[in-house]
């Protein structure tokens, strides 16, 4: 069994090598102070009228090649707020922002390291989210698996028994994570 075990424990970290080092480096300098615009070269343009809902794609693919700037990917969407239409993707996007008989129409080209981030917090296409559940999925697998592998050893009859110091590892692992945890809050 625990062939078996050790087997489906080095096939599945063979597989999520890169999107495990990826999530691990990109959480590492979020909580050190990177974020998705980390990188950003943002833009800010203004234009001295309304642009009508459902016009946004004609004016922008016209706007955009008169004026030289790159035409991001043709999905609408509503910003943050709710207020202002966002055109694009993650890693380039348009916001228009209309007030006062203008539009303010403000661009976000991401880094790498922005877009890497935005992957990390599931904000990209639905390929790279089935990729995040499946890496959580196999998370679990590796504890079970990791798990089995060596929390048991022989005993002199051949029989599984567990390993008591590992016992006590996993619970003071548990401990630790729950106090600081509640300290944290």
């Amino acid at each position: 069994m625990k062939k078996i075990f050790r087997k489906i424990h080095l096939y599945m970290a063979l597989f999520t090598i890169p999107v495990g080092i990826m999530i691990a480096l990109t959480g590492a300098l979020y909580v050190l102070g990177a974020n998705q615009d980390t990188g950003a070269v943002k833009k800010t343009y203004t234009v001295n009228q309304i642009i009508p809902a459902g016009e946004e794609f004609a004016f922008l693919e016209k706007w955009t090649a008169e004026n030289n700037i790159k035409m991001p990917k043709k999905n609408l969407s509503k910003d943050k707020s709710g207020l202002n239409r966002q055109i694009g993707s993650a890693s380039y996007s348009m916001i228009l922002k209309e007030k006062d008989g203008i539009t303010e129409i403000s661009t976000t080209k991401r880094s790498l390291l922005g877009n890497m981030i935005m992957l990390h917090k599931a904000k990209g296409g639905i390929l790279f989210k089935i990729m995040l559940v499946m890496y959580g999925i196999v998370l679990i697998g590796f504890y079970i698996s990791g798990l089995i592998i060596t929390v048991y050893k022989k005993n002199v009859n051949g029989k599984l028994v567990p390993k008591t110091e590992n016992y006590i590892v996993i619970a003071a692992g548990f401990i630790v994570t729950i106090i600081f945890a509640i300290l944290s809050l």
